[in-house]
């Protein structure tokens, strides 16, 4: 069998710790919802066609785990 890897297996904690405590549920579904929220605030406010609202927040997605990955790294 595989193993999960660390990514995985924090994924896997974050998802047990939010079953106990509904702040942390709340907080990660805030998280969760926030790209999704982003490319239709772009779209219907802004105007901005569909694939630049998603490249563009793809875009910033990329930049946040890249600068979490460097901070651990540090």
């Amino acid at each position: 069998m595989k193993q999960p890897t660390l990514v995985q297996l924090r994924s896997l904690r974050l998802k047990a710790l939010a079953r106990d405590h509904q702040v942390v549920a709340a907080m990660n579904a805030s998280i969760s919802d926030t790209p999704d929220s982003l490319v239709k605030e772009l779209m219907d406010t802004h105007g901005w066609p569909a694939h630049e609202a998603l490249c563009a927040v793809k875009g910033l997605q990329e930049k946040a785990l890249r600068d979490t990955s460097e901070q651990e790294a540090a």
